[in-house]
């Protein structure tokens, strides 16, 4: 089963990104990492990814100084390990079997 990195940028969406991450981590298709990329946030943010780090091991999160959407993506890139990647906005959700119908 191949691996896919879910690559999700992280800028001051305090609001959503809870709803995100949980959509990613109810997925059908369970062979993922979370890989997220705080991009200065001043917000809330970070701390609501670092206690998501805690609850799920596929969960990896990093600090990167304020770059932008692209730069944010691109960390991710370089950090991601999986066979095919995947791009998430901080404020969009997928349903249950995203990953599961685009891997297949």
């Amino acid at each position: 089963m191949d691996k896919v990195s879910v690559i999700i940028p992280v800028y001051n969406v305090e609001k959503y990104i809870s709803k995100t991450i949980e959509s990613v981590c109810n997925q059908t298709y369970e062979n993922i990492e979370i890989i997220l990329v705080d991009d200065g946030s001043t917000d809330t943010s970070l701390t609501i990814a670092r206690k998501w780090v805690d609850q799920d091991p596929r969960i990896k999160l990093f600090q990167e100084k304020h770059g932008g959407l692209n730069a944010a993506r691109n960390a991710g890139i370089q950090r991601a390990s999986g066979e095919y990647l995947f791009f998430l906005d901080s404020d969009d959700f997928l349903v249950d079997s995203c990953l599961e119908v685009s891997v297949k």
